[in-house]
């Protein structure tokens, strides 16, 4: 009986530190594990599918207006949706682009409550914001916001009805879109009078496992936002 008592305290006194763990390890042992578990989710499952959203094979593969701006990207994404218009349709919605102009077409609730850039989605054309032209800055936050100089997309390109390119860059430099990247709105008209409006990006920097590791990670809350200004906005509003 002696010997059995001394067996199970020595076993409880071997339990009972792990069981008695501060409650902040605790927490990051179960941080860690959900994060082993989700980043291969998201680089298995997630990232395929939101990296060719609503893309065919033949237009990921297809070589679009604005790739050669970025010579060796680290990530390159490509989606797509089919609108109920023509391109001459949806082009004026392209156009006016902008926080300080007819809005991102995206989640309100992002731009303003969380971010607060007093962002207002326009729901007409406005022929005031119709003359965008190549080397114009298209505003991701406002004059007034607390970065400033802020973000945005410098037009790098354009043919009217056909295509919308840009680099992202801070207002005021210059823009180097090797050492950034493009997002590039391709309107393809279809035989059915309807529009293929393709939306690519190319992230510059090294093709090497770490940038593209970083990338397609950096990528998540971008597509969260495209998805909604191209599902959402630019469709419904032309359809």
């Amino acid at each position: 009986m002696v010997t059995l008592s001394a067996r199970a305290a020595a076993t409880s006194s071997n339990v009972r530190p792990q069981a008695n763990r501060p409650l902040g390890w605790r927490i990051l042992l179960s941080l860690v594990g959900a994060l082993g578990l989700a980043l291969p989710l998201y680089f298995l499952v997630v990232w395929p599918w939101s990296s060719r959203w609503g893309a065919t094979h033949e237009e990921v593969l297809q070589k679009l207006p604005g790739d050669e701006l970025v010579a060796n990207p680290s990530v390159v994404a490509t989606k797509a949706i089919t609108i109920n218009a023509p391109p001459q349709a949806v082009w004026p919605w392209l156009m006016q682009l902008g926080v300080d102009r007819g809005g991102m077409y995206s989640y309100l609730w992002v731009e303003n409550w969380l971010l607060h850039l007093n962002v207002t989605n326009s729901d007409a054309i406005h022929p005031e914001w119709q003359d965008l032209q190549v080397g114009d800055f298209i505003r991701f936050t406002p004059k007034n916001f607390a970065l400033n100089p802020g973000p945005g997309m410098y037009v790098t390109g354009m043919e009217t009805n056909q295509a919308l390119i840009g680099c992202f860059g801070m207002e005021g430099s210059t823009v180097d879109c090797n050492q950034s990247a493009t997002w590039q709105f391709i309107l393809t008209p279809q035989a059915d009078h309807t529009t293929r409006l393709i939306l690519r990006s190319r992230m510059a920097g090294p093709p090497s496992g770490i940038a593209s590791f970083a990338g397609k990670l950096a990528y998540a809350p971008q597509f969260y936002m495209e998805r909604k200004m191209l599902l959402e906005r630019v469709m419904n509003l032309t359809g």
